[in-house]
């Protein structure tokens, strides 16, 4: 594949990793719709990083690409007024969502870097903790991920947790637009159900992981009759979506996770993986799927039937039971020294690590980031830093869609 024009060396983010890091693995084998290997592009060596002249062509490049995908007058207005709102370095009770968007391809056929919009989150008026998202198209020609920040009522409804979800759909985006509508409502039903009193947190534990495991299925269930009806059609059963979710309270973070997204802790200045990847070659995955009566397939890469490059999702009602929709749940207790959490779909995870994600969030949540290049980053929230984390896994070669969610653990309201 070639490397697109007007990406070498430009972006802070890839500026930022270490010239000579050896950790960035390369793309995994396929992607969940069977398009290939990704192909990762070399970070070259940076030459006059601090050039701003450099700086301020790529920022005009970037406004340009964005303000195509939102293709509306006033966008530059809009885009400079929200960027002021999210660079405050103190909590704001102004109320502000992020949600994931769909973009059409740009008209212009030589545009360096497909459609794509960007998506910023705050501080809002339900939620305990600064966070950020963005969501972009990326490669594909069709926007299949959802995105869901801390939706209004979910922290009442789950005793002052906040809910962060990404979802990475796959022959459709039906199933993930589907999940970020009802699972956040499912589990704050499931939470409710389970009782307001609190116990050892070994019990508490179970109730989380038993509320989640309840939730999936349910969602799942619900998206799951719709393809099995006399009149669905046969491309409708071939519709799912991958999900990692947290419930963020002051004493423990919850993840769940069914497919291959994944969720990251910073803590202590070290990459804690909350989450593992459902891919089919795990050799649990493997040996669960095989003896459900399914067979995994080296077929452009691992794959359950020689289809799908995860092994557990919601949906995908041609592939069950050897595809599950049942989450692996994490409950972490949290300390003094968690600094961020990091939620986004494999369209990062495919060409960033964990501990090259972690770096670029922690360097731009500390102002680092914005003094070394201010013509490019205006500001150290958290909106910022999952831009940076989209930025850098575009300029890296990522061909499918990209979502990240960015929660500011230093910034939490008590």
């Amino acid at each position: 594949m070639e490397t697109p024009t007007g990406l070498h060396c430009s972006s802070p983010a890839e500026t930022m990793t270490d010239e000579t890091e050896s950790e960035s693995p390369p793309t995994r084998g396929g992607g969940k719709k069977g398009d290939g290997e990704g192909v990762l592009c070399k970070d070259a060596k940076m030459e006059g990083a601090s050039d701003k002249k450099s700086q301020r062509a790529h920022r005009r490049k970037l406004e340009i690409r964005r303000l195509r995908a939102e293709g509306r007058d006033g966008s530059i207005k809009r885009m400079r007024n929200r960027r002021e709102n999210f660079d405050s370095s103190e909590p704001s009770e102004s109320t502000s969502s992020s949600s994931a968007s769909t973009a059409s391809p740009p008209s212009d056929p030589d545009a360096d870097v497909p459609a794509a919009v960007l998506e910023t989150g705050g501080e809002g008026k339900n939620a305990c903790v600064s966070h950020g998202a963005v969501s972009l198209i990326g490669r594909r020609r069709e926007m299949e991920d959802a995105v869901v920040v801390a939706p209004p009522g979910f922290a009442v409804a789950a005793r002052g947790y906040d809910f962060f979800g990404v979802y990475d759909g796959h022959g459709g985006a039906r199933v993930a637009q589907a999940c970020s509508e009802r699972l956040h409502v499912v589990l704050a039903e499931e939470v409710v159900a389970a009782g307001e009193e609190r116990g050892e947190e070994e019990e508490e534990g179970r109730r989380w992981r038993e509320a989640m495991a309840a939730s999936f299925l349910r969602v799942d269930g619900e998206v799951s009759a719709a393809s099995a009806g006399s009149g669905a059609e046969a491309a409708e059963r071939t519709v799912g979506s991958t999900a990692v979710v947290a419930v963020v309270g002051a004493r423990r973070i919850v993840v769940a996770n069914c497919g291959d997204s994944r969720a990251v802790l910073s803590r202590g200045g070290v990459a804690v993986p909350l989450s593992s990847d459902h891919k089919p070659d795990r050799p649990d995955e493997m040996e669960r799927v095989e003896a459900a009566g399914g067979r995994v397939i080296n077929w452009n890469g691992y794959r359950v039937l020689g289809v799908l490059a995860t092994s557990r999702s919601i949906g995908d009602y041609y592939l069950k039971p050897y595809v599950t929709s049942e989450p692996e749940v994490t409950v972490t207790n949290r300390t003094g020294k968690d600094e961020f959490l990091i939620l986004a779909s494999d369209g990062l995870w495919d060409v960033v690590s964990n501990e090259v994600a972690c770096r670029i969030t922690r360097q731009c949540l500390s102002g680092r980031t914005a003094r070394m290049f201010p013509e490019a980053v205006t500001g150290r929230s958290a909106a910022e830093a999952a831009a940076l984390l989209a930025e850098l896994a575009i300029s890296r070669g990522s061909k499918d869609n990209i979502s990240a969610v960015v929660v500011d653990l230093k910034r939490w309201r008590w």
